[in-house]
């Protein structure tokens, strides 16, 4: 991710002093269009959890926009643009089982049963969208944009509540499956929090489309209101081989340590996905 970000980050000096050279131009030429955009409301992670249900979240984009006008009724755009995204999933219940070894290097089946799981995430990326975009003639407006974007991961993270966590170990050894005690890892708990975590995503390649009416205020200024669609194009995370609850046995108590069910092996690729309304207030 660090890379993620230190490529989005060296990207930005660039588009903004590229924007400002153009603002500095369109009074001598109406060729050129500076805006600023909001858009939202439903941004999030697309991804399958059979066993799970998810929940689409709620974000929000916010960045600078550059067009340049072919004619009057056709422009290219590139823009820098931040953006958030928001999802949660739900579990009425997750088990797994599998054989590690505790604190004095004895081998054991660790088993472990989580009920009412719910575990939210969220992402922010740092977007550069491309497109085309016609608009009709006149003093109020019909516009169509489509084109594409590619996002830098900026931050990432997961939280998860669980209400109710039973881990036992099983000792083949012995036959015997031992439900305490709690400071070797083994016990029942209530309304389990688990602390922030952060989460990893790579770069994102989506598929951008925008229409709605844009309307003319004066001679250098417009207001466009429309609606919009994103669709992520490629995996964003790359699954870890992890146990959702995974054994400590370095030190006592034992800390058992939460990590996201994006790892499950049944968990499909995760794509970003955002619609909603798109707000722009230009300057030509």
């Amino acid at each position: 991710m660090k890379k993620h970000i230190t490529n989005s980050i060296a990207s930005i000096p660039f588009i903004v002093t590229f924007l400002g050279l153009s603002l500095s131009s369109y009074s001598q030429e109406r060729k050129h269009e500076f805006s600023f955009v909001l858009g939202g409301v439903s941004s999030f992670m697309q991804y399958d959890l059979p066993a799970g249900q998810l929940t689409p979240g709620n974000g929000f984009s916010a960045g600078i926009r550059y067009s340049y006008y072919l004619n009057e009724g056709l422009s290219l755009g590139i823009g820098a643009e931040y953006q958030l995204y928001k999802s949660a999933v739900s579990f009425e219940s997750v088990s797994g089982q599998y054989t590690t070894t505790d604190i004095e290097d004895e081998s054991f089946e660790f088993k472990y049963r989580a009920t009412d799981l719910r575990e939210e995430q969220k992402i922010a990326y740092i977007n550069i969208p491309i497109a085309i975009q016609f608009e009709t003639p006149g003093t109020t407006k019909l516009y169509l944009a489509a084109g594409a974007k590619i996002g830098f991961a900026a931050s990432g993270s997961y939280e998860a509540k669980i209400g109710n966590l039973t881990t036992t170990g099983y000792y083949p050894q012995y036959n015997i499956e031992l439900p305490t005690p709690a400071f070797a890892g083994f016990a029942s708990a209530d309304n389990v929090k688990e602390n922030k975590q952060d989460l990893d995503t790579k770069i994102s390649y989506s598929a951008t489309f925008e229409t709605g009416v844009k309307q003319l205020i004066g001679k250098k200024s417009a207001l466009y209101l429309g609606a919009y669609f994103d669709y992520g194009l490629n995996n964003i995370y790359d699954k870890k081989d992890q146990n959702i609850i995974q054994y400590n046995n370095e030190i006592l108590p034992v800390k058992l340590q939460y990590n996201t069910v994006l790892n499950a092996a049944n968990t499909n690729k995760m794509t970003l996905v955002s619609y909603g309304l798109k707000l722009r207030f230009a300057i030509r």
